[in-house]
């Protein structure tokens, strides 16, 4: 015999650790859109944690660099040349302004 259908469990009540904020934000690298999984590059898989490209851009949305001076929003550089990832500074102003 099946089991009827219920609703689904509210996110605040479901078991387990909190999500990253990571997961606000749309994966640059895998597209995965937001709240949801990062997953390989095929879509097959997902991954258990968020891509590196996805943290870089929460890290860049959310927080100002220490080390090159820059707003929110704005791409990281060294020397006026764009870095490709954000300094580690600017992770750790992003994980003191989510906390």
């Amino acid at each position: 015999m099946t089991q009827p259908r219920s609703a689904p469990m509210p996110a605040s009540l479901r078991p387990g650790r909190p999500r990253h904020p990571a997961y606000d934000h749309r994966c640059p690298h895998c597209s995965a859109p937001e709240k949801a999984r990062c997953t390989t590059i095929s879509g097959r898989h997902t991954k258990t944690a968020p891509c590196p490209a996805r943290l870089a851009a929460w890290a860049t949305a959310t927080a100002c660099c220490t080390t090159c001076q820059v707003p929110q929003t704005y791409p990281c550089h060294d020397n006026g040349r764009r870095r490709d990832d954000v300094h580690p500074a600017r992770y750790t102003e992003a994980e003191e302004t989510a906390a």
